[in-house]
């Protein structure tokens, strides 16, 4: 499936936005991988003006609403009464109308008549004068600004490098009032548009959506670990102990982006959530280890020995643990979905295993003997 790339041009001057949204799809245009780029400026409209000759209408004893009511029903349809249909509550209009087939051409207005107040039937082509002309194009508005959507799709790429490289190039593009043009939205928290300096875009679309996806994940897992770390400190009664299981959290993270590098998968929502599910596995080997250590120091080992000796004797149960995470999540990497959820896991615990049976005792000794 495609990936959509969408900007938002903002400005107040409609004139120029249109004419610097030209600009910016010829930089959609010069963005690798990038196809179908498209905006949201409508096309022009052709059509007709009839505008009433109102001198030759009185001399013919017709009114501008006599002419205006036989234009209506040909080319608009009129409403000619309403019907009550159960079980609607409200009525239901009926209208007339000409099908399109059968209207006659706007140039060409043979066959329609208009009666006069004395019933004469009058050729509506002599009462009235047929201009061509463009119909006005509507004007889009988002949070009360004016507003012109770009967009485009890339064939193969993920949108976050093709949205880099636009971004870096847009900034330095002139707008109509000499002033840089002003991007943005880049960041975890949505900005709203603000013409008020200039002429603005802001990115919008599936960047938009991932990384509102990844503002709230990464306040899930702040979440998870701040009730981990009240849940520790309870236990263990001490605000120290539990920082230093929750040091393997960090080095478990260090594992996910190599991961995702080798077997070339993007990092997803899912790959977040899998660091959730990851900082609670590896905070349990932390805690076997730290565990061993006070049980040891209980009998009387000294607090190097029992350090040294907790690394060593806890080893097997954490790579048995290890193991098992490993094999139960391989089976996820082929899925487009939950592939990045099975890499942040595999990964992340292989890096923590190492590092945690060799960091974890070191820190609790260096810390506890301070």
């Amino acid at each position: 499936m495609r990936a959509t790339v969408l900007a938002e041009l903002h400005g107040e001057d409609l004139v120029g936005l249109r004419r610097l949204a030209k600009q910016v799809e010829a930089e959609f245009a010069n963005t690798y991988d990038m196809v179908d780029i498209s905006n949201s400026e409508p096309t022009d409209v052709s059509q007709w003006r009839f505008v009433p000759d109102r001198e030759k209408a009185a001399l013919s004893g017709v009114s501008a609403a006599d002419i205006a009511e036989v234009l209506g029903l040909v080319y608009d349809g009129q409403v000619v009464g309403r019907a009550h249909i159960d079980p609607e509550r409200n009525p239901v209009p009926i209208r007339a109308y000409v099908p399109r087939a059968d209207q006659p051409a706007p140039a060409r207005l043979e066959g329609l008549y208009v009666t006069s107040r004395d019933g004469r039937q009058i050729p509506l082509a002599e009462l009235v004068r047929r201009t061509p002309s463009t119909a006005d194009k509507p004007v889009q508005r988002k949070d009360n600004e004016r507003v012109i959507f770009i967009g485009g799709e890339l064939a193969q790429s993920v949108p976050v490098y093709a949205v880099l490289d636009l971004n870096r190039r847009l900034s330095r593009l002139r707008t109509p009032d000499g002033q840089p043009l002003a991007t943005g939205n880049l960041s975890l928290s949505e900005k709203a548009p603000d013409i008020i300096d200039g002429y603005q875009l802001l990115w919008s679309g599936e960047m938009r959506m991932t990384l509102d996806i990844y503002r709230d994940m990464l306040m899930a897992l702040g979440a998870a670990l701040t009730a981990i770390y009240f849940l520790l400190v309870a236990y263990y009664r001490s605000f120290l102990t539990p920082l230093i299981a929750m040091s393997a959290v960090p080095l478990g993270v260090i594992g996910i982006f190599p991961g995702h590098w080798l077997l070339k998968t993007d990092f997803s929502a899912t790959s977040i959530v899998g660091i959730i599910a990851l900082s609670g596995v590896v905070i349990r080997n932390s805690l076997l280890i730290i565990d061993f250590i006070q049980d040891n120091q209980k009998h009387g080992m000294p607090l190097a020995e029992a350090a040294r000796m907790a690394g060593a004797v806890r080893l097997r149960p954490i790579l048995l643990t290890t193991l098992a995470i490993v094999l139960g999540s391989a089976i996820m990497i082929p899925d487009p979905v939950f592939g990045g959820l099975a890499i942040s896991l595999i990964f992340g615990t292989l890096v923590s295993t190492v590092l945690t049976v060799f960091v974890v005792p070191i820190l609790y000794e260096r810390l506890m003997r301070a």
